[in-house]
């Protein structure tokens, strides 16, 4: 997208972050003209929430009925929604982690139908965000799908979340670190549209959160309740600059090519979070700060946390160039040699 070429910005109507806010979605749905929903979730969620979920609806005047994500592909499940709730309702609850909330945009994507996000981890900035992260055999893949109209946070069930899910989402928003000056380099380097105010506010949103790491690591509901807020508003500039480019740069593509590689035990985020490391020793940035503050928040710092041998790590740093030829980053066109990536796990105490 060139400078000055016009792109659409669909935003939240409505963000509601705090306490006790599952109770009275069901008032804020109706205030909203919503009068029908389906409501997509997973098995947890439903054990756990399902019961307040549908007194506050039933309370409110609303119609709905739940259909359970049982696993399978995304397309999968969003057909299956498809032929069991039907078409006729006036919304979509997407009720759970990301996986849920992105086949819920594509369902909404689908109907043509109001999309509202209530996440139960905290663990990603796809919570208020129009992207949906795709994952066909070994490839993933990120493309915008439903803006949700609108986001119910409730933090007295988001802090409950195992920690790992809160270090996840720590990481995701620290990628943003690295992810700002990627853009900017493609844009002085190729001429790439690049956002000043997405990406400072981006880079704001990581710094902030580097701060309260601390907080993140206690995992108490004054951190956990920033980090949210963060994660919001990282899913939010997404939209504003209509690319996800001020959130997710050589650090995602590091994640990226891990899940190519293998099927690891650890979350996105976390993954991200090193990467980030990586990736701000690259750029001459504050490298230690970024491993210093996810050690804080008690997110992995190096493969033997994260669960992979070094030569996974080294791999995927040699493939991470090649995820997104497209998308131009500090790793360059050709990507890191092994000898190169070995230093550079090395030098950051990666492995």
């Amino acid at each position: 997208m060139p400078n000055g070429s016009p792109h659409k910005i669909e935003l939240p109507r409505l963000i509601m972050a705090g306490g006790g806010i599952i109770e009275g979605i069901g008032k804020e749905l109706s205030a909203l003209g919503v009068e029908r929903v389906g409501v997509l979730t997973s098995k947890t969620p439903f054990r756990l929430l399902g019961g307040k979920l549908e007194r506050s609806l039933e309370t409110s005047g609303i119609e709905y009925r739940f259909f359970l994500d049982d696993g399978k592909p995304h397309e999968s499940v969003r057909d299956e929604f498809l032929e069991t709730i039907g078409t006729g309702i006036d919304g979509l609850v997407g009720v759970g982690g990301g996986r849920v909330l992105d086949i819920s945009k594509l369902i909404a994507e689908k109907l043509g139908t109001e999309f509202f996000s209530v996440p139960t981890i905290p663990s990603h900035d796809g919570i208020a965000s129009p992207l949906v992260s795709i994952l066909s055999g070994d490839i993933r893949s990120s493309r915008f799908a439903k803006t949700p109209q609108a986001v119910f946070a409730d933090i007295s069930v988001l802090v409950t979340a195992p920690h790992q899910y809160i270090a996840s989402g720590f990481g995701d928003v620290i990628g943003k670190y690295t992810a700002v000056k990627d853009w900017r380099l493609a844009h002085l380097l190729l001429g790439e549209y690049y956002g000043e105010y997405t990406a400072d506010l981006a880079l704001e949103c990581a710094e902030i959160m580097m701060k309260r790491a601390e907080e993140v690591g206690e995992g108490s509901a004054e951190g956990v309740r920033a980090l949210v807020e963060a994660l919001i508003n990282c899913g939010i500039l997404i939209s504003i600059a209509g690319t996800s480019r001020p959130c997710s740069g050589s650090e995602h593509l590091f994640s990226h090519a891990l899940d190519q590689i293998r099927h690891t035990s650890s979350f996105h985020g976390q993954q991200v979070g090193i990467g980030t490391i990586m990736m701000s020793y690259l750029h001459d940035a504050d490298w230690e700060k970024v491993r210093n503050s996810l050690a804080e928040a008690k997110a992995p710092t190096s493969a033997k946390e994260l669960g992979v041998s070094d030569e996974v790590i080294v791999e995927a740093l040699v493939r991470a160039a090649s995820i997104r030829p497209d998308r131009y980053t500090i790793l360059g066109e050709k990507g890191l040699s092994e000898k190169a990536a070995v230093d550079l796990a090395r030098a950051t105490r990666v492995i």
